[in-house]
């Protein structure tokens, strides 16, 4: 049975394997049925999914002998195995299941692994971006990670909303205290348990509620009281206590000549 870590720890856990040779899969635009759609319906809607695979062994043969040989794995076909695969389980007429953002990243594994065949692949990381999963911001999307056969020794999985689009009352200056100004925020929930990776839309819903009625005079101290609404909150769940959140708020207007000033968080569910 797999164990759930912090996204940091897998990577280092693959960092020091010795295991180097990866193939990747960028932002590989699909069609899916799955996940939630920005008012919270289950309906069919565009997607990138990314992948990357490292190799259980170097890809030595086929870099020697400049072919795409058994050592390596053959990235046209998993773009084009992943896409008919997904397209498959598209309604044509009729009724076919609805897959959560989960399912639709253990049905996009198993994909992976049939086209890999005899293939050892040390571990595996896929992402799955909602182009339009979010109302104020660039997407939500699901990251999970998986090291070694069958379920993995190691997995982690990370529900994120990127760039959300914000106004708020937020500043020291007088200036900015007479007008709400935007921030934006992105959030990492590590460790999401399977039932709360579809909760992206309620919680963006949440965020905008609390972001936008409050009124600081730091960065820091919105985002310390912001943790700590998620944490009693939002995240009150017995399931979500062994996860962590990761805040970042940025003021694009604070400094005339960067793009943004931003401070950033992490806190464990439990504890501090």
């Amino acid at each position: 049975m797999a164990h759930v870590v912090r996204h940091a720890l897998w990577a280092a856990e693959v960092a020091r394997s010795g295991h180097d040779d990866k193939i990747a899969l960028e932002r590989l635009e699909v069609v899916v049925h799955a996940g939630h759609d920005v008012w919270g319906r289950p309906k069919q809607q565009r997607a990138h999914v990314s992948v990357t695979l490292t190799l259980g062994s170097p890809f030595t043969s086929a870099s020697s002998t400049d072919s795409v040989d058994a050592s390596t794995v053959h990235y046209g076909t998993l773009s084009k195995a992943i896409q008919a695969a997904l397209q498959a389980a598209i309604p044509d007429g009729g009724t076919a299941e609805h897959l959560s953002t989960a399912g639709l990243c253990s049905r996009i594994l198993q994909c992976v692994r049939s086209v890999a065949g005899p293939r050892s692949l040390y571990a595996t990381e896929m992402d799955v971006c909602y182009l339009k999963g979010s109302m104020f911001g660039d997407g939500a999307g699901y990251t999970t990670a998986t090291l070694g056969s069958n379920d993995g020794q190691l997995q982690s999985k990370v529900l994120y909303l990127r760039n959300v689009r914000i106004p708020c009352i937020l500043g020291v200056n007088p200036n900015e205290r007479l007008q709400k100004q935007p921030v934006v925020l992105s959030i990492w929930v590590d460790g999401i348990p399977d039932t709360r990776v579809d909760d992206y839309v309620a919680l963006e819903t949440l965020l905008f509620e609390l972001v936008s009625a409050s009124s600081f005079q730091t960065i820091e101290s919105l985002l310390a009281w912001l943790m700590e609404e998620l944490k009693q909150g939002f995240f009150a769940r017995d399931e979500d206590q062994d996860a962590w959140i990761r805040l970042r708020i940025a003021k694009p207007l604070a400094v005339p000549f960067a793009d943004a000033a931003a401070v950033e968080m992490v806190r464990p569910m439990r504890g501090r």
